[in-house]
């Protein structure tokens, strides 16, 4: 073989395209949606810690009745205790979702398995503060009694009704609404994980 044969067959083998295997096509698909659930959880890390710095001057931004803030920074306490242990728990899995490595089928599998927790987790958390929120009802009621120069011994027996109706509806809906709030901002995306997962099974059959 001369010079030329040689450099024409190196320049041929040179512009074969590179063969990627299926696997680790898949495997690096679930970059993006593990991309997307670390935007929120980030994004929704801080909301909760400006919550939380807000719920904590809401008696004087809402003016409150005074002889009312140990009952409402008992329970805000509560609160600040419950929040940093979910808030820690968040944190350690949002960390190994940034340390995601898109190698082996079973790191992408114990990533999802661990995030579906953690969606139980956070609703777990949300409905731990369906007490504080009564808590919060009661109080700012109470508070806008006494503005009036009322007692609850003088709220008629209809308004204590409405009242009770409220507190039951609050009840009902906060779980909804944490419920609706995962499925929007989290769901589609373990669903594409899940999807990744599923067609990686399908190729070891």
């Amino acid at each position: 073989m001369n010079f030329d044969e040689l450099k024409s067959t190196w320049n041929a083998e040179s512009t074969q395209e590179v063969h990627i295997p299926t696997r680790i096509q898949q495997l690096r698909k679930a970059q993006h949606p593990l991309d997307k659930l670390k935007r929120n959880m980030k994004n929704e890390g801080y909301m909760q810690i400006v919550a939380i710095i807000f719920m904590a001057f809401a008696p004087q931004l809402f003016t409150i009745a005074t002889n009312t803030y140990l009952i409402y920074y008992t329970s805000y306490a509560i609160v600040v205790i419950i929040s940093i242990y979910y808030l820690n728990i968040f944190r350690h899995f949002y960390q190994r979702v940034c340390h995601y490595t898109n190698d082996t089928k079973d790191n992408l599998s114990e990533i999802y398995y661990e995030f579906k927790l953690n969606i139980e987790r956070y609703h777990s958390f949300g409905f731990l503060l369906i007490p504080f929120l009564m808590v919060w009802t009661a109080v700012y009621t109470y508070s806008r009694l006494v503005e009036q120069g009322k007692d609850l011994s003088t709220i008629p027996d209809s308004n204590k009704q409405l009242f009770l109706i409220v507190i039951l509806i609050t009840s009902f809906f906060v779980p909804a609404a944490i419920v609706a709030w995962t499925r929007y901002f989290y769901t589609p995306y373990t669903k594409q994980v899940k999807a990744i997962l599923d067609e990686l099974k399908e190729d070891e059959l």
